[in-house]
C-alpha cells in the first residue's frame, strides 16, 4: 500500500508491505537503482549489518527500530527503509509503525509544516521523522524505568528468586534495545557527513540535532544498563546471604542431633552390662542425658556468635 503526502515541491511516500508492481512504480518514478528494488521486496534479515549507501542523487539505507512493547506483531525489531533524495523521501515498512502513522497525520495537516520548521527539501523530513521515531524508543525506555523503579521497591521485600526472573526479563530489553540502537549511530554521522553533497550546506548543522537525540537515548540506556547491574549484584548478594543462612541453620541442626542420635543409639544398643537401663526411672535419665547435651552445645554455639 503506497501512501504520498506533499508539501510544496516535497514528496513524502510511506509504503506499506510493497507489492512487486508497486517497487516497480516507484523505481520507475523516482529512478531508483534495481539493486535496492530487491531490498525492498522483503524485511532484510536481523543478522543484517545496517549501511548507508549514497548514489549521485538520493541516499539509501536500512534501519531497525525496537518495539519490544509498542509492536503490532510479535517481532521485537520494525524494519524501515529509507530512500532519501534531494525533494522526495520513501519510507518502505512491513507493519504498522505507530511513530509513522503520527508523523503522517501531523504531516497530513501540516502541524510541522505550518510552523516553518521544514526547510525547502527533504533532508528536514527526514530529520523529523527520525525524531519522532526516536520519541518511540524513549517511550520503550519509559516503560523499563517503571519496571527498574519496581524491582528496586521490590529489592529487599524477602522475593530474591523472584527478582532473579525479573532482572533477567528486564535486563534481555535492555540489552536489545542497546544493541538496536548502537547500530544507528554510523549511520546517523554518516548521514550527516554526505548530506550536504544530497540536500544543502545547511543540512550537516540541523541533522547534528539528531545526533544530540541519539546521544540522550544512549546515555540513557548505558545509565539503565549500570544501574540494573548494580540491582543485581544487591539480589545476588542478599540471595547467597539467605542461602548461607538456611545452609547454616541446616548443618547447627545436624550438629545438635547428632550426639542425642549418638546417646540413643549407646542405650538402645542390646547388651546385657548397658548403664542406667534397668534402674527405676532410667528412660527419663536418658532423656535428661540428652536434654543436657542439646542444651551444652546450643549454649557453645549461642557463644561462639554462630547463631
Amino acid at each position: 500500500m503506497i501512501k504520498k503526502y506533499t508539501h510544496k515541491s516535497i514528496v513524502w511516500v510511506d509504503v506499506e508491505n510493497p507489492t512487486k508492481e508497486e517497487i516497480r512504480s516507484l523505481v520507475e518514478e523516482y529512478n531508483i537503482d534495481g539493486e535496492i528494488a530487491s531490498d525492498l521486496h522483503l524485511p532484510s534479515s536481523r543478522n543484517y549489518k545496517e549501511k548507508v549507501f549514497v548514489y549521485k542523487d538520493y541516499i539509501y539505507t536500512e534501519m531497525h527500530f525496537p518495539a519490544l512493547r509498542h509492536s503490532h506483531t510479535q517481532e521485537i525489531d520494525q524494519e524501515i527503509d529509507f530512500i532519501v533524495g534531494k525533494n522526495f523521501i520513501i519510507t518502505t515498512r512491513y507493519e504498522t509503525i505507530d511513530a509513522l502513522e503520527q508523523f503522517a497525520k501531523d504531516f497530513e495537516v501540516n502541524d510541522i509544516l505550518n510552523r516553518n520548521l521544514m526547510e525547502g527539501n527533504a533532508g528536514s523530513v527526514l530529520y523529523y521523522l527520525l525524531r519522532e521515531l526516536y520519541i518511540s524508543i524513549a517511550d520503550e525506555l519509559d516503560s523499563i524505568n517503571d519496571e527498574l523503579k519496581q524491582i528496586e521497591k521490590n529489592l529487599f521485600q524477602g522475593n530474591e528468586k523472584k527478582l532473579v526472573a525479573d532482572i533477567s526479563h528486564t535486563n534481555r530489553d535492555l540489552i536489545h534495545l542497546n544493541h538496536t540502537v548502537l547500530s544507528h549511530k554510523e549511520i546517523l554521522q554518516h548521514i550527516e557527513n554526505v548530506g550536504e553533497k544530497i540536500f544543502d550546506k545547511n543540512f550537516p548543522g540541523q541533522f547534528n540535532a539528531m545526533l544530540d537525540e541519539y546521544y540522550r537515548i544512549e546515555n540513557a540506556l548505558i545509565h539503565n544498563i549500570a544501574f540494573l547491574t548494580e540491582m543485581r549484584n544487591t539480589n545476588d548478594s542478599l540471595l547467597s546471604l539467605k542461602q548461607g543462612e538456611t545452609m547454616k541453620t541446616l548443618t547447627i541442626m545436624a550438629f545438635v542431633t547428632f550426639p542425642l542420635t549418638l546417646v540413643s543409639s549407646i542405650f538402645g544398643m542390646n547388651t546385657k552390662d548397658t548403664p542406667i537401663v534397668g534402674m527405676n526411672g532410667d528412660f527419663w535419665v536418658v532423656v535428661g542425658i540428652m536434654l543436657i547435651l542439646a542444651g551444652t552445645f546450643f549454649t557453645f554455639f549461642k557463644m561462639k556468635k554462630w547463631l
